[in-house]
């Protein structure tokens, strides 16, 4: 499922991704730790209202591992226990990943990508036009960021900024393609 939001493109994604490190205090080429910014998200500028729930693992259906909600107080973010434990105990990347996932859902709702229809479309959307394809972009932006990951292995991209194999081989391939 996904929703249909304004046109947006990679680049302005970077750009997106650059602005949220300098809203968090970190800088532009350090690895960021997405379980260390759920405790920080009510005190940065513009993140009021954002509240965490760990939740039981059937809490949200097999293959949901997070979402996020928005409600009369703001946004919630629901993670999987097994997701929460996953990045924070054994830093496995795809649990961190799912995390910042969230976590930029309300970034961009907040920069104004909101679904222009209020409901879901099964349909798939061109990239440019899908929320879901821009939160997973920007969400690999804030982990590897593009101009500091320039021509590191997948190992590499894993080591240094905590990313699963599946992400980094993803970040290597959109810089074949720019």
């Amino acid at each position: 499922m996904d929703y249909e939001i304004k046109p947006t493109n990679r680049k302005d994604l970077r750009l997106y991704a650059k602005l949220f490190r300098s809203v968090c205090g970190v800088s532009q080429s350090e690895p960021i730790d997405p379980v260390a910014l759920l405790d920080r998200l009510p005190d940065l500028e513009g993140f009021d209202g954002v509240r965490c729930e760990i939740v039981y693992n059937n809490a949200l259906g097999g293959n949901v591992p997070a979402r996020c909600l928005k409600d009369d107080d703001g946004y919630v973010i629901q993670i999987k226990e097994k997701v929460y434990l996953g990045a924070y105990e054994r830093k496995i990347g795809g649990d961190r990943m799912h995390i910042i996932h969230e976590i930029m859902h309300v970034y961009l709702d907040k920069l104004g990508f909101k679904p222009i229809y209020s409901r879901q479309l099964r349909e798939k959307l061109p990239p440019y036009r899908s929320l879901e394809w821009a939160t997973m972009a920007i969400a690999g932006e804030v982990m590897m960021p593009y101009e500091f990951t320039v021509g590191m292995g997948t190992k590499e991209l894993m080591s240094v900024y905590g990313v699963s194999k599946a992400a980094a081989e993803k970040r290597q391939k959109y810089e074949l393609l720019t």
